[in-house]
């Protein structure tokens, strides 16, 4: 008689049970920084109000340099008030030169520009594992 293979057979069975825990903390700190700038007539042309980021006095009333005023990005966004009023998102464009309002302010009147920037948010995400696999090999 020939040789023929001999193969082993085993099934398993397999249980998975638990759960995994996942824990996120997120640190938001947003900074604020405030300018204001008093509208000169220099500044209105056409219905236009242009202020120029030399003409802004930071929170601590030094004046900005030519291009000091931030850049907007992702992670921040710019209000405007004039007179003490909020205006709307579309009526203003800030550069880092300066800020054009699409209206023509009245000459004397205080522009605020708020700048909040979230660039320093975190966040961090621990999982823990309680997964369990149970094998039972039958033969």
């Amino acid at each position: 008689m020939p040789a023929s293979l001999v193969k082993l057979v085993i099934t398993a069975d397999n249980t998975v049970g638990g759960s995994i825990t996942t824990t996120t903390t997120t640190n938001v700190a947003p900074v604020t920084t405030r300018y204001v700038a008093n509208v000169t007539a220099g500044m209105i042309s056409g219905g236009v109000t242009t202020i120029p980021a030399t003409s802004f006095l930071d929170d601590t009333g030094t004046a900005l340099s030519s291009g000091g005023l931030p850049t907007i990005n992702a992670n921040s966004y710019y209000t405007v008030q004039i007179n003490g009023v909020l205006q709307q998102s579309g009526l203003s464009t800030l550069t880092n030169n300066d800020l054009v309002i699409n209206a023509a302010v009245l000459v004397g009147v205080p522009v605020t520009l708020e700048i909040v920037n979230f660039s320093g948010t975190t966040s961090t995400s621990t999982s823990t594992n309680g997964v369990t696999v149970s094998t039972t090999l039958n033969t």
